[in-house]
């Protein structure tokens, strides 16, 4: 792989809206920085590569345990509507043994 030796810029396919104007995401590599801004403007945000890797980390990690315990609500859901249903089926058969 090719050692980042000097800065390098990419205009990037992502567009955001600043002040109602939609304007491109320019990227560079400086390095061990991340240097972001829109298009057309100076205003500069800059992330060091180490917090942005262990930031991506955590929204990947926090994503996988929002959908691990959406399928498990999901599931105690579907056991609780079993529990209902059955509950209720017996109900039925009690009463209609009684009758």
């Amino acid at each position: 792989m090719t050692p980042l030796s000097k800065p390098v810029t990419r205009l990037s396919p992502v567009t955001i809206r600043d002040g109602g104007k939609p304007r491109q995401l320019v990227v560079t590599l400086k390095g061990e920085f991340l240097i972001l801004r829109l298009h057309g403007t100076r205003k500069e945000e800059v992330v060091n590569l180490e917090h942005a890797f262990f930031g991506a980390v955590k929204a990947r990690v926090f994503q996988e345990k929002m959908v691990k315990g959406k399928l498990r609500k999901e599931k105690a859901d579907r056991a609780a509507a079993t529990r209902r249903f059955l509950s209720s089926s017996t109900r039925a058969r009690n009463k209609a043994a009684k009758s």
